[in-house]
This record gives structure tokens, C-alpha cells and sequence, in this order.
């Protein structure tokens, strides 16, 4: 079975979903502070093509780091 490759805004609902069940608050207010997932030419970014830049507090920004490791771990790519 072949990988699915996301979209950028599937990630961001992604890591929104897994900040929501491991810290609480609500799926909206993680989507803000996550931020646009952004993706990265593959040229120059050959291990992972997508970046979130967060916003909030250090430990939202802690909280959402932990999240993209999870997350990158399993889907390193997204499509354009």
C-alpha cells in the first residue's frame, strides 16, 4: 500500500488534532498558534519539505515542537 502524501493545511489540521489530545484546549486555538504549514523546496530540504514557524507561549512552542517531530517522524513530505 502505497503512502499517502498530504497536503500542507491536512498536516496543520494533523498537528492541531494531536496538540488538542495531548495538551488540551481546543483544535482552533492550536490551529492559530501552529500557524501555516509551509512547504520547502525538496532541492534544499531533502529530509522533510515543510516547516511550521508557532507562535504562543514557550511551552505552546515547546508543546507544538514535540508535535512536529511526532508528526514529521511519519509524514516528512507534503504535496503542492
Amino acid at each position: 500500500m502505497a503512502n499517502h502524501i498530504h497536503r500542507p493545511e491536512e498536516l496543520g489540521d494533523l498537528l492541531a488534532t494531536l496538540l488538542t489530545g495531548a495538551a488540551g484546549g481546543t483544535k482552533e486555538v492550536w490551529a492559530t498558534k501552529v500557524g501555516v504549514v509551509e512547504k520547502l523546496p525538496i532541492a534544499t530540504n531533502v529530509r522533510s519539505n515543510w516547516q511550521v514557524t508557532p507562535s504562543g507561549r514557550a511551552d505552546d512552542k515547546k508543546a507544538i515542537s514535540q508535535a512536529v517531530d511526532i508528526v514529521r517522524a511519519q509524514h516528512p513530505y507534503v504535496a503542492g
